[in-house]
């Protein structure tokens, strides 16, 4: 039974929502924070059951989790819990009262509640530090690959931000929350401020040292040119006397072979014979057709496993984009979305092992859509 669609978490929604109000009219006023309870357990439910399912189909093509979709569910958890917390009184454990100078009061809360986002929190900072320090060079916008570390950025800053929009309105927060934006500033003065200072100390010290090897061949040659004058006049010497002995022998060379030719020539009868022509070579010009052979994945593979490698959908026939299969998994993906990975990684999305720009330039395996179908998937 395939759980990862609409109408499971639909259903998981409607009996949530439905046993929240069915509390809250029941206790009414009383009933409040039961009822927020209710809803946070169902959106953490439809949040890990749908992160779950999602990164075991990411896993199963062998494809990093580099997609919005991955932050967005623990960030959903960790956002409503933050709220909630402050209010649901469920199962406190201690709160913290800050007094500040102008008279108010700032109220920290960790309870049950603050236990459960724990989880969330370490997926978002495991995931931001894989955009941040560069293991995960591009992200999936809407399954659209985008480049750079701008987009992270601006998601972290959002989440926080709206994480304290709350606390500067009624100076309460959740203490975990709080945790997440001092996470936040920390990563942004290591990877925005600390690694650019050290990437540049690095370059001063590499220069260094080059400029020190471009002196050495200067003074190298500037030593080589004072030598003795007497080693010029002795090999001019030599060379005179060796080019005299070979003048001659080269002349006695050639009266030699003029004496045996004209000896031969006089000798020898010249019958007619055939024009020599030089014999024109055939050239077949011989059209193979692409992407025909070994077009099969390598392995066993089943219907569902032959998609894009890259944005997971179904191919159809309808479809006019071609099909590139990676030269080592021999696994399918779209033309142009094979072209797009391969602008910010050079390794297959599936087998993660790299494919040369010149297969890229011009690929082998490259057949029609409609081709690939009849041939592999419908044969599977």
């Amino acid at each position: 039974m395939e759980l990862n669609n609409v109408k499971t978490y639909l259903a998981i929604a409607i009996i949530g929502s439905v046993v929240g109000f069915l509390y809250l009219i029941i206790q009414r006023e009383q009933g409040l924070p039961k009822t927020l309870l209710f809803f946070y357990i169902t959106l953490y439910i439809i949040a890990f059951l749908r992160y779950v399912l999602e990164r075991r189909h990411y896993r199963k093509h062998k494809a990093v989790t580099a997609s919005t979709q991955f932050l967005i569910l623990p960030f959903s958890v960790l956002f409503m819990g933050n709220y909630i917390s402050p209010f649901s009184n469920f199962v406190e454990i201690f709160v913290i009262n800050i007094n500040l100078v102008s008279g108010d009061t700032v109220h920290l809360y960790f309870n049950l509640i603050s236990l459960s986002m724990i989880l969330p929190l370490i997926v978002l900072s495991v995931l931001f530090n894989n955009y941040f320090s560069g293991k995960w060079p591009a992200m999936a916008v809407n399954r659209k690959i985008r480049r750079g570390r701008l987009i992270p950025f601006l998601l972290f800053t959002l989440f926080v931000l709206l994480l304290l929009f709350g606390f500067f309105i009624n100076l309460k927060m959740d203490f975990l929350s709080l945790f997440f934006a001092v996470i936040y500033f920390v990563m942004f003065i290591g990877y925005f401020i600390v690694s650019p200072l050290q990437k540049s100390r690095q370059r001063t010290v590499q220069r260094t040292p080059a400029a020190s090897t471009r002196r050495s061949p200067t003074r190298a040659s500037a030593s080589s040119r004072q030598r003795p004058s007497t080693t010029s006049t002795s090999t001019r010497s030599r060379r005179s006397t060796s080019a005299q002995t070979s003048g001659r022998i080269s002349s006695s060379s050639a009266s030699r072979r003029r004496a045996v030719t004209t000896a031969r020539t006089t000798s020898a009868k010249i019958a007619p014979g055939k024009d020599i022509t030089t014999t024109k070579k055939v050239t077949r010009s011989t059209t193979v057709r692409r992407g025909t052979k070994n077009i099969f994945p390598v392995g066993r593979a089943t219907k569902d496993d032959l998609k894009c490698i890259i944005c997971y959908m179904d191919f159809k026939k309808s479809e006019s984009r071609k099909v590139i299969l990676c030269p080592h998994c021999k696994y399918p993906a779209h033309a142009d979305e094979f072209f797009n990975w391969f602008q910010q990684s050079k390794l297959c999305a599936r087998c993660n092992k790299p494919i040369s720009t010149k297969y890229v330039k011009s690929p082998i395996y490259r057949v029609s859509t409609k081709v690939y179908i009849e041939t592999v998937i419908e044969k599977i």
